[in-house]
């Protein structure tokens, strides 16, 4: 009831006859506003003697503003509802208030071109780390003009999810004016990487060595891929784990180094005591590659010794074992 009362004096005090008070209140029929809160000082002139009133009553607020770029329309009741909700003074006032006033908020246009771009360039600077791939991306959809405040727009793109290869990628676009955030615009982009790669250029069989007649390099899409090789000479030498079909990229786990000592191979025992090196006769109990201990029998003492292969027919002795 107190509030019914408050408001009916308000209405009121909008009607009073302009010789009843020292401060004039002139509300416009049309105005522009720059939000996001209204004030009376926005909506009207306020004129008097009394600054100090005269600043009180401008600086009054009124609720919320219409977003940027969008209008509200106002009756002479509604504004006095506002008034009175705000508990200003009120008294000796003289009011002009039209029966309604419509209120724009000013805006400024963000561009969905403008948009899209910044979701690219920070795509593009968290896949930039490596130089030498090439990255294709396109958006899927076209990005929404956006209405905002005025001031300094700054645009700061996110991807919550990470960046995917298989599905698309999602982007929020972060949109602050002045350093006060205002909106996020979520978009979508397919994104993909490309890089010069090692296929295999024919039919590569189990345990052959990789030479520069059956590999190449082509540019594929490595979003997918792990363990890929890019240079040839990264896997010059090296045998191939398992068959590699032709034009199957090369990877770290399909390669390793050739086998240097099939089991049953006679080879040079060294033994290095001090500065002495004794050599015996044996026999690899085991095939080994370069750097790789296996277990070798010395044809003489049939004792069993872990050695490391050095060549194709030397290994070097680390510890003795039993026969």
């Amino acid at each position: 009831m107190a509030r019914i009362l408050v408001l009916l004096a308000v209405l009121c005090l909008l009607a009073a006859p302009a010789w009843a008070a020292p401060v004039a209140v002139a509300v416009n029929a049309e105005v522009t506003v720059t939000g996001p809160q209204l004030t009376l000082g926005e909506l009207a002139s306020i004129t008097g003697d009394d600054k100090d009133r005269i600043k009180e009553l401008a600086a009054i607020k009124l609720g919320n503003a219409p977003s940027p770029g969008h209008r509200l329309a106002l009756t002479s009741d509604a504004l006095g509802a506002r008034l009175a909700a705000a508990n200003a003074d009120l008294s000796e006032i003289t009011w002009t208030v039209p029966p309604t006033i419509v209120v724009t908020t000013a805006a400024q246009t963000i561009s969905g071109e403008r948009l899209a771009a910044a979701a690219a360039e920070a795509l593009q600077n968290q896949l930039g780390g490596d130089g030498d791939n090439e990255l294709a991306i396109t958006p899927l959809g076209t990005a929404p003009d956006i209405q905002v405040p005025l001031g300094h727009v700054d645009l700061k793109a996110d991807m919550p999810a990470g960046i995917r290869y298989n599905a698309p990628t999602g982007v929020v676009v972060s949109v602050s004016t002045d350093g006060r955030p205002f909106t996020t615009v979520s978009l979508r982009f397919n994104v993909k990487a490309y890089q010069q790669v090692v296929v295999a250029a024919r039919n590569i069989a189990a345990r052959e060595e990789i030479t520069t007649e059956n590999v190449r390099v082509e540019r594929r899409e490595i979003g997918k891929m792990a363990g890929y090789v890019t240079s040839i000479d990264k896997v010059l030498g090296l045998a191939a784990r398992r068959p590699v079909t032709a034009g199957t990229p090369l990877t770290e786990a399909a390669v390793d180094k050739p086998v240097l000592i099939k089991r049953g191979t006679n080879v040079t025992i060294l033994v290095k005591a001090g500065g002495m090196v004794i050599t015996a006769g044996g026999q690899a109990m085991q095939e080994g590659r370069e750097g790789e201990v296996i277990r070798v029998q010395n044809v003489i003492s049939k004792r069993i010794v872990s050695a490391r292969v050095v060549d194709t027919n030397t290994v070097q002795v680390i510890i003795y074992g039993g026969r």
